[in-house]
């Protein structure tokens, strides 16, 4: 297990390496730089001023150079300073953060709790009316578009429901409950696609172990239903579960960006948009960098727990 994990940390060199450079690459085919946004209009009549603006900033050096520059400072946990605030990259990482991880926290939170139960009971209650309804209502939570569904719900509570905490923000430290009540909804929408391909993913995974000999056994022995289920055929079902989980993580970061912004609430995502807006690729790159460590990261914790939840998977 332990050479395993090393091994894994290793190959997370070349991936990250990987993403720096497609990241830095293809954010320099993007027209523009971050001196025409500093500048404005100035930058039009005074062409010098805004050449000695990139030669003090390093953007008149090739792409290529640039980037070496950059990996050598991030190689030691240096990702640069923000060409629009000034601030390090890390820093501006940091204090926004820990909105990401309560927000991650809430979709997760959402998703283990109401999917993995509500799999199993459309799975126990299989060509049920009740089968039928969760069936119909996943398949609408999937393929609605979470920013779609986010500004819909802000549309609505804002002429509706007017009780409802969205639109706003209040850090934990200063009022947990009140921080709470406006993460729900935004944590329940960012998670609800999630949501619904696990309901899927678990319903499918229990009718396949129901069917398996084991159960007929169980059956044959006596057991009761409930202890067939929760005792035997629910950590065998978990296994592809759990693999699906530690996927569906990118495609919880991938949509923070959207669900942040229409949310106003000043996460990374907002950061990262924001960045992209203002032409300041020393935030994207690092906040991408850094969000995809924490990807890779999180999946390696999903394969360790692979062995928990099945003791015959070595490494």
């Amino acid at each position: 297990m332990i050479r395993y994990i090393f091994t894994r940390l290793a190959t997370l060199i070349p991936i990250l390496l990987g993403v720096s450079i497609l990241v830095f690459s293809m954010f320099h085919l993007v027209p523009g730089d971050v001196v025409d946004i500093m500048m404005g209009d100035e930058s039009a009549g005074d062409p010098k001023a805004a050449e000695q603006l990139r030669i003090r900033m390093g953007l008149d050096k090739p792409i290529y150079v640039q980037y070496w520059k950059w990996l050598k400072n991030a190689a030691r946990g240096d990702l640069g300073r923000s060409m629009t605030s000034g601030n390090q990259v890390i820093d501006d990482i940091m204090d926004r953060l820990p909105v990401n991880i309560e927000l991650m926290l809430i979709a997760m939170g959402f998703v283990i709790v109401l999917g993995i139960p509500l799999g199993m009971l459309s799975a126990y209650k299989q060509f049920s009316v009740t089968d039928g309804v969760l069936r119909v209502a996943t398949i609408m939570g999937y393929a609605i578009p979470n920013f779609w569904l986010a500004t819909l719900v802000v549309l609505v509570g804002s002429l509706y429901f007017e009780w409802l905490p969205v639109l706003y923000y209040v850090p934990f430290k200063e009022n947990p409950v009140e921080n709470i009540k406006c993460m729900i909804i935004p944590g329940f929408v960012l998670g609800t696609t999630t949501l619904s391909y696990i309901v899927r993913m678990t319903r499918s995974s229990v009718l396949d172990s129901l069917r398996q000999d084991y159960v007929r056994t169980a059956r044959a022995k006596g057991m009761t239903e409930r202890v067939i289920l929760y005792v035997h055929v629910l950590k065998n079902s978990l296994i592809p579960v759990v693999t699906v989980l530690g996927f569906q993580i990118g495609v919880l970061i991938g949509g923070l960006v959207l669900t942040e912004e229409v949310f106003v609430l000043p996460g990374l995502g907002r950061l990262i948009l924001l960045a992209i807006e203002q032409r300041d690729f020393m935030i994207v790159t690092g906040s991408i960098l850094f969000l995809s460590f924490a990807f890779v990261m999180i999946n390696l914790v999903v394969d360790i727990i692979y062995a928990f939840l099945d003791p015959r998977i070595t490494y």
